[in-house]
């Protein structure tokens, strides 16, 4: 029980500090700024993820749904506001997954946790 109620201090550490407010605060004005932007780039997401789906490179839509997905994803992505909220989103998930990291060494050298590049580390244990 002790271990889960620091585990919630933890969490409200985070959810506290700077970085997460931030984070928050940039979400909430590029999804009430950037509605247009944000739709047609998950429509063109949408549609490029059902032509993968579908056959690829070898479905004939394919060339307008890449020209489509670029187009979207660079109006969207080329906003100052969601520049800063990636940068922030990888600056959180670095700094969890070193929290990660972390609590899996001080369990064990057998736990899994992600490695400087997010990935799980395979456990060295080959029992059997």
């Amino acid at each position: 029980m002790e271990i889960l109620l620091k585990a919630y201090e933890v969490a409200d550490e985070i959810k506290s500090s700077a970085l997460f407010i931030e984070l928050c605060e940039l979400k909430k004005y590029i999804d009430q700024t950037y509605q247009t932007e944000s739709t047609a780039y998950k429509k063109a997401n949408d549609a490029f993820s059902e032509i993968q789906s579908l056959g690829g490179q070898y479905h004939p839509n394919f060339k307008k749904a890449v020209a489509t997905l670029s187009i979207a994803k660079k109006e969207l992505f080329e906003k100052q506001e969601v520049k800063r909220y990636l940068e922030l989103e990888r600056t959180l998930q670095s700094e969890l997954d070193e929290l990660s990291r972390t609590l899996a060494n001080l369990v064990s050298d057998h736990v899994k946790a992600p490695n400087e590049l997010g990935f799980l580390k395979e456990s060295s244990c080959h029992a059997g």
